[in-house]
Protein backbone atom coordinates (compact mmCIF):
# COMPACT_ATOMS: atom_id res chain seq x y z
CA UNK A 1 0.00 0.00 0.00
CA UNK A 2 1.05 3.59 -0.56
CA UNK A 3 2.21 5.90 2.16
CA UNK A 4 0.74 9.38 2.68
CA UNK A 5 -2.91 10.51 2.46
CA UNK A 6 -4.39 13.17 0.17
CA UNK A 7 -7.15 15.18 1.83
CA UNK A 8 -10.22 15.85 -0.27
CA UNK A 9 -8.66 13.89 -3.11
CA UNK A 10 -11.41 14.91 -5.61
CA UNK A 11 -10.43 18.59 -5.46
CA UNK A 12 -6.65 18.22 -5.07
CA UNK A 13 -6.37 18.82 -1.33
CA UNK A 14 -3.26 18.80 0.81
CA UNK A 15 -1.20 15.65 1.33
CA UNK A 16 -0.50 14.46 4.85
CA UNK A 17 2.58 12.34 5.61
CA UNK A 18 1.71 8.82 6.68
CA UNK A 19 3.24 5.38 7.00
CA UNK A 20 1.22 2.38 5.89
CA UNK A 21 1.64 -0.49 8.37
CA UNK A 22 -0.46 -3.59 7.62
CA UNK A 23 -3.05 -1.53 5.73
CA UNK A 24 -3.39 0.99 8.54
CA UNK A 25 -2.22 4.56 8.00
CA UNK A 26 -0.13 6.04 10.82
CA UNK A 27 0.20 9.79 10.61
CA UNK A 28 3.73 11.20 10.55
CA UNK A 29 4.19 14.45 12.45
CA UNK A 30 7.07 16.79 13.20
CA UNK A 31 7.63 17.44 16.87
CA UNK A 32 7.52 21.06 17.87
CA UNK A 33 7.73 22.93 21.15
CA UNK A 34 7.05 26.43 22.39
CA UNK A 35 4.78 28.62 24.41
CA UNK A 36 1.09 29.04 23.56
CA UNK A 37 0.78 30.66 20.12
CA UNK A 38 4.26 29.64 18.89
CA UNK A 39 5.86 26.48 17.46
CA UNK A 40 9.56 25.72 17.02
CA UNK A 41 10.63 22.60 15.11
CA UNK A 42 12.83 20.25 17.12
CA UNK A 43 16.34 20.10 15.67
CA UNK A 44 19.93 19.81 16.80
CA UNK A 45 19.88 23.61 17.19
CA UNK A 46 16.58 23.64 19.12
CA UNK A 47 16.36 20.50 21.22
CA UNK A 48 13.15 19.25 22.81
CA UNK A 49 13.06 20.42 26.44
CA UNK A 50 12.71 17.48 28.84
CA UNK A 51 12.15 17.66 32.59
CA UNK A 52 13.05 14.61 34.66
CA UNK A 53 11.37 14.04 37.98
CA UNK A 54 13.71 14.16 40.97
CA UNK A 55 13.68 10.37 41.51
CA UNK A 56 14.69 9.65 37.91
CA UNK A 57 17.37 12.34 38.00
CA UNK A 58 18.76 10.99 41.27
CA UNK A 59 18.90 7.47 39.81
CA UNK A 60 20.81 8.74 36.77
CA UNK A 61 23.26 10.85 38.77
CA UNK A 62 24.00 8.09 41.25
CA UNK A 63 24.89 5.51 38.63
CA UNK A 64 28.52 4.81 37.82
CA UNK A 65 29.66 2.30 35.26
CA UNK A 66 32.49 0.12 36.53
CA UNK A 67 35.72 0.38 34.58
CA UNK A 68 39.37 -0.37 35.04
CA UNK A 69 41.15 2.98 35.05
CA UNK A 70 44.61 4.05 36.12
CA UNK A 71 43.96 7.78 36.29
CA UNK A 72 41.26 7.82 38.98
CA UNK A 73 39.56 5.72 41.64
CA UNK A 74 35.86 6.36 42.32
CA UNK A 75 34.69 6.99 45.88
CA UNK A 76 30.94 7.14 45.31
CA UNK A 77 30.55 9.90 42.72
CA UNK A 78 33.92 11.49 43.52
CA UNK A 79 36.93 10.73 41.32
CA UNK A 80 40.12 10.39 43.38
CA UNK A 81 43.59 10.62 41.85
CA UNK A 82 46.03 7.90 43.00
CA UNK A 83 49.24 9.29 44.47
CA UNK A 84 52.57 7.67 45.22
CA UNK A 85 54.92 7.87 48.19
CA UNK A 86 58.47 6.61 48.64
CA UNK A 87 59.42 4.79 51.83
CA UNK A 88 63.07 5.21 52.85
CA UNK A 89 63.34 5.33 56.64
CA UNK A 90 65.79 4.23 59.32
CA UNK A 91 63.77 5.80 62.14
CA UNK A 92 60.12 6.66 62.78
CA UNK A 93 58.96 9.15 60.18
CA UNK A 94 56.20 10.58 58.02
CA UNK A 95 55.41 8.60 54.87
CA UNK A 96 52.57 10.91 53.68
CA UNK A 97 51.98 14.40 55.05
CA UNK A 98 48.59 15.28 56.53
CA UNK A 99 46.00 16.91 54.27
CA UNK A 100 43.40 19.09 55.98
CA UNK A 101 40.00 17.40 56.06
CA UNK A 102 41.23 14.28 54.19
CA UNK A 103 42.01 10.71 55.13
CA UNK A 104 44.98 8.93 53.56
CA UNK A 105 43.80 5.55 52.24
CA UNK A 106 46.57 3.09 51.29
CA UNK A 107 45.62 1.08 48.18
CA UNK A 108 48.89 -0.82 47.60
CA UNK A 109 52.24 -1.23 49.36
CA UNK A 110 55.57 -2.86 48.56
CA UNK A 111 58.52 -2.61 50.94
CA UNK A 112 61.36 -4.48 52.56
CA UNK A 113 62.03 -4.38 56.28
CA UNK A 114 65.52 -4.95 57.57
CA UNK A 115 65.57 -7.42 60.48
CA UNK A 116 69.27 -7.70 61.32
CA UNK A 117 69.14 -8.14 65.09
CA UNK A 118 65.61 -9.49 65.42
CA UNK A 119 64.31 -6.65 67.60
CA UNK A 120 63.18 -4.36 64.76
CA UNK A 121 59.46 -3.55 64.68
CA UNK A 122 57.47 -1.55 62.13
CA UNK A 123 53.90 -0.23 62.47
CA UNK A 124 51.89 2.16 60.27
CA UNK A 125 50.09 4.78 62.37
CA UNK A 126 47.48 7.50 61.92
CA UNK A 127 49.17 10.71 63.08
CA UNK A 128 52.53 11.23 64.76
CA UNK A 129 52.82 8.56 67.48
CA UNK A 130 49.11 7.99 66.83
CA UNK A 131 46.76 5.05 66.51
CA UNK A 132 48.17 1.86 64.98
CA UNK A 133 46.71 1.05 61.56
CA UNK A 134 48.55 -2.26 61.15
CA UNK A 135 49.83 -4.88 63.51
CA UNK A 136 53.57 -5.01 64.17
CA UNK A 137 55.50 -5.97 61.07
CA UNK A 138 58.80 -7.72 61.72
CA UNK A 139 59.43 -8.60 65.34
CA UNK A 140 61.67 -10.67 67.53
CA UNK A 141 61.33 -14.05 65.77
CA UNK A 142 63.31 -13.12 62.65
CA UNK A 143 66.89 -11.95 62.33
CA UNK A 144 69.52 -11.21 59.68
CA UNK A 145 67.06 -10.94 56.80
CA UNK A 146 65.40 -8.38 54.58
CA UNK A 147 61.72 -9.13 55.02
CA UNK A 148 59.48 -8.32 52.02
CA UNK A 149 55.97 -6.93 52.60
CA UNK A 150 53.43 -6.62 49.78
CA UNK A 151 49.85 -5.42 50.00
CA UNK A 152 48.49 -5.92 46.47
CA UNK A 153 46.27 -3.26 44.94
CA UNK A 154 42.89 -3.08 46.67
CA UNK A 155 40.44 -0.40 45.41
CA UNK A 156 38.78 -0.07 48.85
CA UNK A 157 42.16 0.23 50.57
CA UNK A 158 44.08 -1.74 53.19
CA UNK A 159 44.04 0.93 55.90
CA UNK A 160 43.49 4.68 56.26
CA UNK A 161 44.34 7.51 58.62
CA UNK A 162 41.91 9.65 60.54
CA UNK A 163 40.79 12.83 58.77
CA UNK A 164 43.58 15.43 58.71
CA UNK A 165 46.22 13.00 60.04
CA UNK A 166 49.58 12.14 58.51
CA UNK A 167 50.60 8.56 57.73
CA UNK A 168 53.53 7.53 59.90
CA UNK A 169 55.74 4.46 59.85
CA UNK A 170 56.75 3.83 63.45
CA UNK A 171 60.11 2.05 63.64
CA UNK A 172 61.83 0.56 66.68
CA UNK A 173 64.88 -1.65 67.20
CA UNK A 174 68.66 -1.73 66.92
CA UNK A 175 69.23 -1.40 63.15
CA UNK A 176 65.89 -0.81 61.45
CA UNK A 177 65.47 0.20 57.80
CA UNK A 178 62.34 0.27 55.64
CA UNK A 179 62.43 0.82 51.86
CA UNK A 180 59.65 0.71 49.28
CA UNK A 181 56.66 2.61 48.00
CA UNK A 182 52.92 2.87 48.37
CA UNK A 183 49.92 4.02 46.38
CA UNK A 184 47.26 6.06 48.17
CA UNK A 185 44.29 8.36 47.67
CA UNK A 186 43.00 11.24 49.75
CA UNK A 187 39.35 10.70 50.78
Amino acid sequence: MADNVTLNSGSGGDTLAADDISSVKHQRVKIQHGADGSATDVSTASRLPVELDSQALTAILHTITAKLATDTIQNGLTALTPKFAKIDLTATGTVVAAVSGKQIRVLALVMTLELQTGDEEYTFKSGAAGTALTGTLGGSTASAINYPIEYAFCPVGHFETASGSLLELSIAGTTPEANGSLVYVEV
